[in-house]
């Protein structure tokens, strides 16, 4: 999967690419033909915001959260687009009955 990160306002860290990176092993199971991913990182005041955009077999998934930390932000975000995940598997596992 092509993984593509954007840092705003703030530097970019190798912690948080590798804590992205090790989330994103999680979706593994429920992806069925991962083309791309794109996380936004970026800093308004004093709120930490992730946005995840990932591609997979023509269907965008898009998970975004904003706290006082930013792997806490991450970890959301990423919940986020597991359950749209799931929900869609459900969905094509049960059609198929």
């Amino acid at each position: 999967m092509d993984v593509s990160f954007t840092f705003r306002d703030f530097e970019a860290t190798e912690g948080l690419k590798d804590h992205a990176l090790n989330k994103f092993d999680k979706m593994d199971k429920y992806l069925l033909k991962p083309i791309s991913a794109h996380i936004i990182f970026s800093k308004e005041g004093a709120l930490h915001k992730a946005e995840i955009t990932v591609t997979d077999s023509g269907i965008t998934y898009i998970g975004a959260d904003a706290t006082s930390d930013m792997y806490l932000a991450l970890d959301r975000a990423v919940e986020r687009i597991l359950k749209q995940l799931k929900k869609h598997k459900e969905k094509i596992k049960n059609h198929h009955k």
